[in-house]
């Protein structure tokens, strides 16, 4: 019965910790006070609406363990010349990420346009302060749809400021092509940007978008030296409608109401597992409890 006892208090720790995860930081941050490494990352993306989207990510490093903080407080800043303008204050959230959306008007860089970009988190008692910050062009990706001799064709215009202000082409460069799916990007193509800035792209016939047909392609200039990350995006109505995609026979697909097989069966037995070892546990206290009454000495 003591065993017993004793992962019954297991459980319910166990429990408690989920409900309350709190509670589980501080007592990992009462565990030590020292070797600790306060990391602090910058993740820029440029939109086509001229503003910037700005991502901090907040963790800890303790030996091989890396934590996510939580509830933490980040403030943002951009560089006005020498000068810093405070750009928002956020809590990060469960994965130790903050963002901040800051629209580029009226925003200055240096002679080359490239502006500065910071985060930074002040500290406390237990965690030691941290700073990152990014440095990036402002620049635009405008997209477009045609139809020429019957094939859909995306045509995309990268631009950017030149020092006098006036809008100037970006030339050479690389542009991916993605659709968004459930849980991340579906690349499908990429585009050569021309001397003028352009490109086009043949875009597929067989992608399945929502129950009118509409897909939101997006393109991207991805860990650009100058730009970082460049991102346009647009709404076209080229998808195969999601309810008549091969009614005849129903596809099991990801995107279909019918799930695949192999994700019924899996899932099936999982759930027997875990059932089968709540039956287990529940079989093996009968026959404790029943064991100890056998055992128990007669007065």
């Amino acid at each position: 019965m003591k065993q017993v006892l004793i992962a019954y208090l297991y459980f319910l720790g166990g429990i408690f910790t989920v409900l309350h995860p709190d509670v589980s930081m501080a007592q990992d941050k009462n565990d030590s006070s020292t070797g600790t490494e306060t990391m602090l990352t910058l993740k820029y993306l440029c939109m086509s609406n001229d503003s910037v989207t700005l991502t901090a990510n907040l963790s800890v490093r303790r030996g091989d363990n890396i934590l996510s903080l939580r509830k933490a407080a980040i403030e943002f800043f951009t560089s006005i010349g020498t000068m810093l303008k405070p750009a928002g204050k956020v809590f990060s959230d469960q994965e130790g990420n903050a963002s901040v959306k800051i629209g580029l008007a009226g925003l200055t860089g240096n002679e080359e346009g490239i502006i500065t970009y910071s985060a930074k988190f002040t500290g406390t008692d237990k965690y030691s302060p941290a700073n990152a910050d990014f440095s990036a062009k402002p620049a635009r990706l405008q997209l477009s749809f045609k139809i020429q001799d019957s094939i859909r064709v995306l045509n995309v215009t990268a631009t950017q400021k030149d020092a006098g202000g006036n809008t100037v082409a970006i030339s050479k460069e690389t542009v991916l092509v993605y659709i968004p799916r459930l849980f991340s990007l579906l690349k499908i193509g990429e585009i050569t940007l021309a001397e003028d800035g352009t490109g086009s792209f043949d875009f597929p016939n067989d992608i399945v978008g929502d129950t009118v047909g509409n897909i939101t392609v997006i393109t991207r200039i991805e860990e650009h030296d100058k730009f970082g990350n460049v991102q346009g995006n647009n709404i076209i109505n080229w998808g195969v409608q999601k309810q008549y995609y091969k009614a005849e026979v129903p596809s099991r697909e990801l995107w279909t109401p019918i799930a695949p097989l192999w994700m019924i069966i899996t899932l099936i037995i999982m759930l027997a597992g875990v059932w089968a070892h709540y039956m287990y546990a529940v079989y093996e206290l009968i026959m404790i409890k029943r064991l100890g009454k056998k055992d128990k000495p007669l007065l």
